[in-house]
């Protein structure tokens, strides 16, 4: 396939080398998420991630119909198969609790309506790991920011497999949200490498990417577009 025949013009440590580069002389602050695809299949995952981890900034464990417990595990085999602790980042933990596994939470609109006083305890704690929250509006934007969201779901931006009956509320709402908060916005659903810019000039400050990467027969080459549009609109 001609697609696979060009995997061998990106060469990974070259590429990723010349954009920690360049991101260090510009600044480059527009974040890359590759998403857990939510089937449970943990081999096909873990796969997946050891190739891409060099290409994204984070790898979410989403799998919602997982156990909390299950999840950490998933996290675990992650860290000892190489990925750094800090790409790894799970749905529905306890930003205050600490793992030598993962970094990362990130919460859904639900849990933040749900989290109240007992959750909001860990606005106390001085070291806490970095939360992300998925909204679908400007107001919910606002309200995550004030809860203490480090940065932000915004979607689905394009039409979505994983959302194939509901619209996708497009680039004028995400430039919308972008603009009515402070914390970075990443956009998510449907993007593709195409989109990067039009994403980028909307406001937001990173892409979260389910099918595109992680259901790509290749998923490394997959990663390594999206990383080099990414490069290409600096």
């Amino acid at each position: 396939m001609k697609e696979l025949a060009e995997q061998k013009k990106y060469q990974p440590q070259k590429l990723e080398e010349s954009f920690r580069r360049r991101c260090e002389q510009d600044h480059c602050s527009f974040e890359l998420h590759a998403v857990s695809t939510n089937k449970g299949e943990q081999a096909a995952m873990l796969r997946a991630a050891k190739e891409i981890w060099p290409w994204v900034d984070y790898i979410h464990i989403r799998e919602k119909h997982l156990t909390l417990q299950q999840r950490f595990n998933w996290a675990k085999q992650m860290a000892a198969s190489g990925i750094p602790a800090s790409h790894i980042v799970i749905n529905g933990a306890n930003p205050s609790e600490s793992s030598p596994f993962y970094q990362g939470v990130h919460w859904s609109r639900e849990m933040l309506h749900k989290a109240g006083v007992e959750m909001a305890a860990w606005h106390q704690h001085d070291v806490r790991m970095r939360l992300g929250i998925s909204v679908h509006s400007a107001e919910e934007a606002r309200i995550a920011e004030e809860f203490g969201a480090d940065y932000l779901f915004f979607g689905h931006v394009y039409a979505s497999q994983s959302k194939p009956d509901t619209a996708p509320r497009g680039l004028a709402v995400l430039a919308e949200v972008c603009s009515s908060v402070r914390v970075p916005v990443i956009a998510i659903g449907g993007i593709q490498p195409s989109h990067i810019q039009a994403v980028r000039s909307s406001g937001a400050r990173g892409a979260a990417v389910i099918s595109s990467i992680l259901k790509h027969e290749s998923p490394a080459y997959a990663a390594a577009l999206f990383k080099q549009a990414v490069e290409a609109g600096m």
